[in-house]
């Protein structure tokens, strides 16, 4: 009996054929494509993200700034590590994002009193209406995805990501640390 993990034909089978022909898409073998979870949370993120995206309409930003942008909003003077670590982001993302919300006039970035080297950033009006604009827009996708996930399951779909983020993280902190 073949493992369902490989091609049903040899291959020199499959090359043969004269009038090639591609496979029937309904019953394509994804092989063990069906058990990657990545797979899925990369689908999911993508559909996700374009209904997130349509929703903003023309207040879309790029993936991430509103994440960013409402940090900024409700943490006045927040530095650039505590937008890094609040957001789960590097700081090359961090930096790329607030240079475009300053050139943007979305938000202003000050020199700490206690430390030159630290810049806060502040949101503007124009930060703030924004932001408030984009979260209104926000809560019909939340709803969307509750909906999607359904209430019974909601609280143990967060727990299982958070799961897997904490977990992933551990274990690629312990071989990082293992690798010097």
């Amino acid at each position: 009996m073949a493992n369902s993990h490989e091609p049903e034909q040899p291959v020199d089978q499959i090359l043969s054929y004269s009038s090639a022909q591609a496979p029937d898409s309904a019953t394509l073998d994804h092989g063990i494509l069906h058990e990657f979870i990545g797979m899925y949370l990369r689908r999911a993120h993508e559909v996700a993200y374009e209904d997130f995206r349509i929703r903003l309409g023309d207040d879309a930003l790029h993936p991430g700034y509103f994440t960013i942008l409402t940090l900024i909003v409700h943490n006045p003077r927040i530095s650039q590590t505590q937008l890094g670590a609040a957001s789960a982001r590097d700081k090359s993302s961090i930096t790329k994002a607030l240079r475009w919300m300053e050139e943007n006039d979305l938000i202003v970035r000050l020199r700490s009193g206690r430390d030159r080297r630290i810049h806060l950033s502040v949101a503007t009006d124009k930060g703030i209406a924004l932001q408030a604009r984009m979260q209104a827009k926000a809560m019909a996708h939340l709803q969307a995805l509750d909906d999607a996930i359904g209430p019974e399951r909601h609280a143990a779909f967060v727990a299982t990501l958070k799961d897997l983020i904490a977990n992933l993280d551990a274990a690629h902190g312990a071989a990082d640390g293992q690798a010097g």
